[in-house]
């Protein structure tokens, strides 16, 4: 075996030195004791240092038909220094054969020239591209062997650390961030002063106002709960779509007709300077005394020409309106009892006021809720009325005395219902009377179409009138209904329209007027009034009342009875005591009691007695029936503290 240090022609080279600029190669020729040339064998050669690299990188292959193999090798880099041993070893003939050469590695003497950066002069936002030349003792650095570092005063450079190309050069782009006079710098290992050169970034010329957001898009008029104003905000921007600082702003209201404004009543032009570096301009606008919608225009002070809107802010009432006044309550008839059946307190329904303005958008949060009972407890964190969240609250109704009585009769003309332990809950919220939006103006004006409305009662004995005294149906105590104070302009003495809210207004108390917000048509302001929801929540009895247990007093078509009767169905009506609906949560049942000889059975539609303010009727499917079997209807009321059984029983006919 050989091991010879080569040129890139084969020539053996009498000087054991790699070069930096030029190609150099281990030349291996493998041959026998007898000098038979060993073709196609295989070849390792190795380095005992880091400081040169071998060309394949495995160090391996095969001679040729001549036992020659040829292995590339070079310094790492051009700062490469020192002494290296390269070893090749072959198998020949079943022995090992090996051969080692002593190198030498100068390091390069490096350096960069010709630092250029084209075009010489761009606009903030636009590409240079910069490129410099690097050699190695006085020839072109060989592709890859030199990296070259290069920095900006004014962008980012890509790639930050370059390498030569197979021509010596290092080539790189700078965005441009700044403006003004820049540098550009190049530098690699063992040069000791870095490659400068200038170039211009001259600023780009503002093209666009973009706008940003309004926070919050919706606000409220002047007299009304929740935000009453909105900060609209808009960016200056230069032709790369950059944020531009400095840069004077107008603003102007597009078709504002309520009154909405500026808030800073310094800054009535509506100019402001945008900010850096984020190049935002900020307009803060107040609601006025109508509900309205309404845009800002922002333009670029001295061009007229650069300008955008903002999207749409709207300013509502924030009052709700009577038509968008809801109340209801997940039981409509709970176990608590009344007077003539078993009695249990602390049970509840929860009872949920919605509320909503004009539009049916939820009034403000804050907005606050007046809730009155006639009996039991209204509660909600502790206190009788509760602030509206999200569009809605909920209160609980807990069981507890008082427990109302019913309405007594007075010389035989009915004054209400006399059944006990009917509660009437009446909600109230400042508001305005719903009207017909003839010009879709969302305001009102003289001569629309409105449901007017008088001041609120709570109609106790569920009559539709305001009955000021009368008594308790089975205590003959007194009793009477009181009316709840509006504003003296929201009332009057005129009668009420018979429309959906005749029974929420005492008789007599409408005043033909529009009572809501906003300004009139001579600058005074309207007047608003409440706005109420009523709702019957029933404290049932836990058991059923069976037809010759009723007290007088009872109506008949509130009783439990035989509503139908035949071999196929038993249509029944079940009420408690009172006659009153059973808890809605109360199950429903239904056997057969039979001889033997029948094979009568029964089925249910229902399993529960469910919602409702009356009695409720329930039916049992029959078969197979041959007259004279017992159905039997059963009533389960669990509470808190017990479970009650009850049981109606119809002989099959």
């Amino acid at each position: 075996m050989t091991l010879q240090l080569v040129d890139a022609t084969g020539a053996a080279l009498a000087s054991p030195s790699l070069s930096q600029t030029e190609a150099r190669n281990l030349k291996v020729t493998l041959k026998n004791a007898v000098g038979t040339v060993q073709a196609f064998k295989r070849v390792a050669v190795t380095l005992d240092s880091p400081f040169a690299v071998l060309t394949p990188q495995s160090g391996t292959q095969l001679t040729d038909a001549a036992g020659v193999a040829v292995f590339a090798i070079a310094p790492a880099s051009v700062t490469s220094s020192g002494a290296v041993t390269a070893t090749a070893k072959a198998s020949v003939d079943g022995a090992e054969v090996s051969k080692t050469l002593d190198l030498q590695i100068t390091a390069g003497n490096v350096a960069l020239s010709g630092l250029a950066v084209t075009p010489a002069s761009v606009q903030l936002g636009q590409s240079v591209n910069v490129s410099v030349n690097a050699s190695v003792n006085g020839q072109p650095a060989a592709s890859n062997s030199v990296t070259v570092a290069i920095t900006s005063t004014c962008g980012t450079v890509s790639p930050a650390s370059a390498q030569v190309d197979g021509n010596g050069k290092a080539s790189a782009v700078i965005q441009t961030t700044v403006s003004g006079s820049c540098s550009v710098a190049a530098t690699t290992a063992g040069v000791a002063s870095p490659a400068t050169a200038s170039y211009t970034v001259t600023t780009a010329p503002v093209t666009g106002i973009q706008f940003v957001q309004v926070s919050p898009s919706v606000i409220y008029q002047q007299d009304s709960v929740g935000a009453n104003s909105s900060i609209v905000k808009f960016k200056v921007i230069d032709s790369n779509g950059n944020p531009v600082s400095g840069q004077t702003v107008n603003a102007a209201l597009i078709n504002p007709t309520g009154g909405v404004h500026f808030c800073d009543a310094a800054a009535v032009a509506g100019s402001a300077v945008s900010a850096a570096p984020s190049g935002e301009v900020s307009f803060s606008v107040c609601s006025g005394t109508q509900p309205e919608t309404v845009q800002v225009r922002a333009t670029l002070a001295g061009a007229s020409g650069i300008f955008t809107d903002s999207n749409i802010l709207t300013v509502q009432t924030g009052l709700p309106t009577q038509r968008f006044f809801d109340i209801a309550a997940d039981r409509l008839n709970l176990y608590c009892g009344g007077y003539f059946t078993s009695k249990v307190n602390n049970d509840f329904t929860n009872i949920t006021v919605n509320l909503a303005d004009r539009q049916g958008n939820p009034v403000p949060n804050g907005t606050p809720l007046a809730l009155v009972t006639e009996g039991g407890q209204i509660n909600s964190s502790n206190v009788s009325s509760c602030l509206i969240d999200g569009g809605a609250c909920t209160v609980k109704l807990l069981c507890q005395d008082y427990r109302p009585l019913g309405s007594l009769n007075l010389n035989g003309s009915p004054l209400g219902d006399p059944r006990p332990g009917r509660v009437t809950v009446l909600a109230m919220a400042d508001g305005e009377e719903s009207f017909i939006d003839a010009n879709n103006n969302n305001r009102y004006d003289p001569g629309e179409l409105f449901e007017d409305l008088g001041a609120p009662f709570m109609d106790k004995n569920e009559d539709g009138l305001l009955t000021l005294a009368y008594k308790n149906r089975i205590t003959n105590t007194d009793e009477g209904e009181v009316s709840y104070p509006i504003a003296a302009e929201a009332k009057g003495s005129l009668a009420c329209p018979a429309n959906s809210n005749v029974w929420l207004s005492q008789p007599g108390t409408c005043n033909g007027v529009w009572n809501g917000s906003g300004t009139k048509p001579d600058g005074s302001r309207y007047t608003p009034t409440k706005v109420r929801r009523s709702i019957v929540i029933v404290f049932s009895g836990g058991e059923i009342g069976l037809p010759g247990q009723y007290d007088a007093s009872i109506p008949l078509a509130s009783r439990t009875a035989v509503l139908f009767s035949s071999r196929n169905s038993i249509v029944a009506r079940l009420a408690d005591l009172d006659g009153n609906p059973l808890p809605a949560d109360a199950t429903l049942g239904v056997t057969v009691r039979k001889p033997d000889t029948s094979n009568c059975t029964a089925k249910l539609l229902d399993s529960v007695i469910g919602n409702s303010t009356e009695p409720t009727v329930h039916e049992a499917i029959l078969e197979k029936c041959s007259g004279g079997e017992t159905i039997e209807f059963t009533v389960v009321v669990t509470s808190a503290s017990a479970s009650k059984t009850s049981m109606f029983t119809v002989t099959v006919p």
